[in-house]
């Protein structure tokens, strides 16, 4: 099940990938519009990667074994996709591009909560006298802050931190990226198939 909603999730970012090398928005780089869009995406993408590397700190090593109830986990159920949803709007304010972020919601969010659904299954199943009050305590996306509890200290697991690693070297390129692709669409390396107003 796991591999399936890691597939799932992975294949829903191609439209995305697509709309991002091909198509541009017909309003210069060098404009307002384009330096708020990019500025607001940064803190979109901080945002973004802060929760995921809260929450993978929390559940690495430990997700299945245990149900995870505290740090991120005691205000929401899946701070995971919601990390990954502020990343995703962050890419498309980043590359000034409007249909990547209208993509993202058509795409991104019912496929997380597909995902949300399958693993909620998984976990109902996994412990059947603990879930079903955490999910009564825990909104599954909207946080609920006064919820939040947390132990003095965590063991974290080497491998998750190698993954919270690579999550923040990613988020990090994507603005390198951004710059890339558009240095190869002014020398018509990459082709432009469509342009957005």
């Amino acid at each position: 099940m796991r591999k399936l909603r890691i597939m799932l999730l992975r294949l829903s970012f191609l439209p995305i990938v697509f709309l991002v090398a091909f198509v541009r928005p017909s309003t210069p780089t060098e404009s307002d519009t384009a330096f708020f869009m990019e500025a607001a995406g940064y803190l979109f993408l901080l945002a973004g990667l802060a929760i995921r590397m809260w929450s993978i700190l929390y559940v690495g090593g430990r997700k299945s074994l245990e149900l995870i109830t505290d740090g991120p986990y005691s205000i929401c159920r899946n701070p995971l996709y919601i990390g990954t949803f502020f990343l995703a709007i962050g890419a498309g304010l980043c590359f000034e591009n409007i249909p990547v972020l209208v993509a993202t919601v058509a795409i991104i969010l019912p496929v997380h909560m597909a995902a949300a659904r399958m693993e909620e299954h998984h976990l109902q199943e996994k412990f059947p006298a603990e879930y079903p009050q955490y999910k009564k305590q825990v909104p599954r996306f909207w946080p609920r802050f006064r919820n939040y509890q947390s132990r003095d200290s965590i063991t974290v697991s080497v491998r998750a931190v190698r993954r919270a690693t690579v999550d923040a070297i990613c988020v990090l390129l994507i603005p390198e990226v951004e710059d890339l692709l558009e240095i190869l669409h002014q020398h018509g390396v990459l082709p432009v198939l469509w342009t957005f107003p």
